[in-house]
């Protein structure tokens, strides 16, 4: 059977298993500390962004309120673990489920609103998120926070190594990656692509499109909780000014949208840019000159958005076909 150089829709390619074995390097490579740090945060927002593409890419929901649901999903095994002592192993499913019940009801409720509407509803919905996760102190612990003990255990899923954490993260980028690809080459899948497309053609044609958006933003925030409940293991720590944040939502957002929207491969690529550039500027400015390395980052994304408006993942598919001398 012959393997696609680049990334094709159902087909796993040379490019996506090189990846692969890239993270797997530098898993294993004994690298800094603090690199490792980034290597983790990418692992984890490649996977963010692909659980967002499935909303904003493929079902055209492009939401700006996914915070909320990595909040739902980090308080819910956090609160289950220190309230009641429950395993984050056991958690960590149940926080993806009631963060995808969230995101079903979201879809449900703005049904019937389109655009900059819907943007703007899931806004609202994160801010109310984070106002009762502010408010509700004796479960959440309000503007302090929600602290894990930081004891090394596997049931506790505290580990003493960064190592692990990365294993984890990693498998969490390549399962999140594995259902994206299983989804895009399915039939639902291509039901999602004619909803994005064009509602009215895909609705004569049988596809109920409230029942896919629904089940494509369920998927979104129930992967999208799961990452919630990892950082909030990595971090010991929940604060819902930044875990229930909209920078934090426009985050999801922007990586896809760097990277590739609506493919595959694309969020991958955008979180392996976006997020070692963010966290190396802000920490190389930080100190001298506070506020620069947000003026380099933006300068760079105007830029990828202009020149590059298919996102990277369009970028190489136009190198790929590129032949000079033909």
């Amino acid at each position: 059977m012959r393997v696609p150089i680049l990334p094709e829709r159902g087909r796993l390619s040379w490019f996506e298993l090189v990846l692969l074995l890239v993270c797997i390097g530098l898993v294993v490579a004994s690298i800094p500390s603090s690199l490792r740090d980034v290597i983790l945060l990418s692992f984890l927002f490649g996977g963010l962004a692909l659980a967002w593409n499935i909303a904003g890419g493929y079902a055209g929901l492009i939401s700006f309120g996914h915070a909320a649901f990595f909040g739902v999903g980090g308080y819910t095994s956090t609160i289950l673990l220190v309230h009641y002592d429950i395993t984050p192993w056991i958690g960590i499913w149940f926080g993806g489920t009631i963060a995808g019940v969230f995101g079903a009801a979201l879809a449900l409720i703005c049904a019937r609103l389109r655009g900059p509407f819907f943007i703007l509803s899931t806004l609202a919905f994160a801010e109310v998120v984070r106002i009762g996760a502010l408010n509700w102190s004796s479960l959440t612990g309000g503007p302090e926070g929600l602290s894990i003990m930081p004891t090394p255990g596997l049931a506790s899923m505290v580990f003493a190594s960064k190592a692990t954490y990365a294993w984890l993260m990693l498998g969490y980028l390549v399962v999140v990656y594995a259902i994206t690809k299983a989804l895009e080459a399915s039939r639902f899948g291509y039901y999602l692509f004619a909803i994005r497309d064009n509602e009215d053609a895909a609705s004569a044609a049988g596809v109920n499109p409230l029942l896919g958006r629904t089940l494509a933003m369920a998927l979104s925030a129930a992967l999208t909780g799961v990452g919630g409940s990892l950082f909030a293991q990595y971090f010991l720590y929940l604060d819902p000014t930044y875990v229930i944040s909209p920078e934090l939502s426009f985050q999801f957002a922007l990586l896809p949208a760097v990277g590739g929207l609506g493919t595959a491969i694309g969020p991958v690529l955008g979180s392996f840019l976006i997020t070692p550039l963010s966290e190396l500027l802000r920490s190389y400015f930080g100190n001298s000159a506070a506020g620069l390395h947000l003026v380099i980052y933006s300068l760079g994304l105007v830029v990828v958005m202009l020149y590059f408006p298919s996102g990277l993942a369009g970028a190489l598919a136009k190198l790929a076909r590129w032949r000079p001398f033909s």
